[in-house]
């Protein structure tokens, strides 16, 4: 999905799950998908010197027991100047969450479209990653975004959109308000299955930046997942 800055930019996690969640063998970080516009720049240019810059401090910081860490790396020239943060999970313990930035910040090195990006973003289960030539930090953005489908079946299908909408929202409402900008829910679909719900803005949203792009989160689950 290319960029576009009248895109705005959603910094969360929306999971929604109906299976009893099974814990992994391994703290192993799961990648799901990364989005590198072609918009590039060139090997060992000033700007790729200070994103490899940017990756090591936000590398560092992860592995300093931090959940989310924003930082800029300044250039000489201001287009030279990197912006960039990273953010767990919530539920995610802090050594699998330093562990995910250092798995993402090397992918973003080792790919060869994104090591050339002016911009990009990557998202494992765990934690996200994110940088850009401008900056977008405190702000709402719902663009680059991924959906991914839990294939399970439910045999009454608009008693569960109502009752995921509805559990989503209080979710959210509880999420907006509290410093972390993160809440999980769950509520009982049957006697078999259980539905499971997570959201997550990062910290530095407000109140209401956050709930607003969580709606639109919310609002897009019926187009990609119904």
């Amino acid at each position: 999905m290319a960029w576009n800055s009248s895109f705005k930019l959603l910094f969360l996690f929306v999971f929604v799950s109906f299976r009893f969640a099974t814990p992994k063998a391994q703290q192993v970080p799961t990648f799901l998908a990364q989005d590198c516009p072609s918009n590039g720049t060139t090997a060992n240019s000033t700007f790729q010197i200070n994103i490899r810059t940017l990756f090591s401090s936000l590398s560092s910081n992860a592995t300093a027991n931090n959940v989310f860490y924003n930082s800029t790396v300044a250039g000489a020239n201001p287009s030279d100047t990197v912006y960039g943060l990273f953010m767990c999970r919530g539920d995610v313990p802090f050594q699998l969450c330093g562990q995910c930035v250092i798995n993402a910040t090397q992918k973003l090195s080792s790919d060869l479209q994104c090591s050339l990006s002016k911009q990009a973003v990557i998202w494992y289960d765990e934690c996200m990653v994110r940088y850009s030539n401008r900056s977008f930090f405190s702000t709402v953005d719902t663009r680059p975004a991924i959906g991914l489908l839990n294939s399970a079946n439910i045999s009454n299908q608009a008693n569960f959109m109502r009752l995921m909408f509805d559990t989503m929202n209080e979710t959210a409402d509880e999420a907006a308000i509290g410093a972390k900008k993160y809440a999980t829910k769950q509520a009982n679909i049957s006697g078999f299955q259980t539905l499971y719900c997570l959201v997550q803005c990062t910290p530095d949203l407000s109140t209401q930046g956050c709930r607003s792009c969580l709606s639109d989160a919310i609002g897009l689950l019926p187009w990609c997942c119904e």
